[in-house]
């Protein structure tokens, strides 16, 4: 009778043990999905302000120039809306030079 309480007793903490494994696996699988969850969404983020400042310079650029032919003279707005427009490319470009860099590093790690 004791020996069957004790193989019982190590048959319930082998079970508990592996279900213990189980569930560290699975927490540690989450948070490295929650991290590159988060790690996404703060690139979507930059990558969405540096479209709406590209944007706005194009179309401070494209009113600009129009109001330069409607006018028959370039005046300052014209270059620095084209000022503003170079600064907002370069800035998108090298953000997507960023991302291209590290997702060629995280593909040959």
């Amino acid at each position: 009778m004791n020996i069957e309480f004790a193989v019982i007793g190590m048959i319930q903490a082998m079970a508990v043990a592996l279900i213990g494994g189980f569930f560290a696996r699975d927490s540690h699988n989450r948070k490295k999905t929650l991290a590159a969850t988060e790690a996404r969404a703060e690139l979507r983020a930059e990558e969405s302000l540096l479209a709406i400042k590209l944007m706005s310079a194009s179309v401070n650029l494209g009113v600009a120039t129009a109001l330069a032919i409607k006018d028959g003279k370039t005046n300052g707005a014209t270059d620095a809306a084209l000022k503003e427009a170079e600064k907002a490319e370069t800035a998108y470009k090298n953000f997507i030079n960023k991302v291209a860099v590290k997702q060629i590093a995280a593909t040959n790690a």
